[in-house]
């Protein structure tokens, strides 16, 4: 602190804040991470002495105050994260007979488990009695896909993922078939904290393949986003079609996500 400098390594980070409020007075600092390349730092003015910084290629470089739509501590990721900040579980009235009754039994299951493993109380909702201006700091989950669940294009127009009758796209790339299932989460829009979960399918079949997806078991973990089909219940990871995360800024061309068909 005495020198005003920073040396130090990093693994797996690409963006960071240090805390400088013990160095002496001053209006800079000098911080060199992961090699020789060193970053001269401005404090901002007043008692707040917390700076940020971002890798851009091999370098390090100061930045302003990371807007709280990027991924952080405060919103990450990872499917079970949708079941954070008071969930709502809402489930689609606006498909096939057999796709509505399958949609409120797996919200309503959903709920059954959670409170009988985490003694915590969900509310189930019908998608025609959920009101996206209310509460836009809980986090909402949705059952079905953007054809069956009316609350679809309030809260998942802008997301990378559609769901939609006989397709599942990715950013670009679709994959076809009725029998897809997916479950992923995304930011919802309008909070700095909640986001939006996905449970369902391209259609019944992939609906229901969502049932075997035992996220509520401690030590099974799925990361932001998984399209699959069929054929994981008998060949298991042969038949996923993605899996990964988004990347810090909710992109899939910035995320690391796997392709079971890497040309598409």
């Amino acid at each position: 602190p005495a020198q005003r400098r920073i040396t130090g390594r990093t693994e797996n980070v690409q963006r960071l804040m240090l805390d400088l409020s013990h160095f002496p007075a001053g209006r800079s600092a000098q911080v060199r991470l992961d090699g020789p390349n060193a970053t001269r730092v401005q404090l901002p003015r007043g008692d707040d002495k917390r700076v940020w910084l971002a890798k851009q290629g091999d370098r390090w470089r100061q930045i302003p105050t990371p807007p709280q739509r990027l991924k952080g501590p405060h919103r990450y990721g990872t499917f079970k994260s949708a079941f954070n900040h008071r969930v709502m579980l809402v489930y689609g009235t606006k498909g096939s007979p057999e796709e509505n009754r399958w949609a409120a039994a797996k919200a309503r299951y959903d709920a059954e488990t959670f409170w009988y493993r985490g003694n915590g109380a969900i509310e189930v909702v019908a998608d025609t009695d959920f009101n996206p201006e209310d509460d836009r700091d809980a986090s909402v989950i949705l059952y079905g896909n953007s054809a069956t669940n009316a609350a679809w294009p309030a809260l998942m127009s802008l997301c990378p993922v559609q769901v939609r009758p006989s397709q599942i796209s990715v950013g670009l790339r679709p994959e076809s078939g009725d029998d897809l299932g997916a479950i992923f989460v995304w930011p919802r829009q309008g909070s700095d904290n909640a986001v939006v979960g996905f449970v369902g399918g391209a259609g019944i079949e992939g609906m229901r393949l969502t049932n075997r997806l035992r996220y509520f078991v401690a030590g099974v973990a799925y990361p932001d986003l998984m399209v699959f089909g069929p054929k994981t219940l008998v060949d298991g990871t042969e038949d996923i079609r993605a899996l990964g995360y988004f990347g810090n800024d909710w992109k899939v061309d910035t995320g690391e996500i796997v392709w079971r068909d890497v040309a598409l």
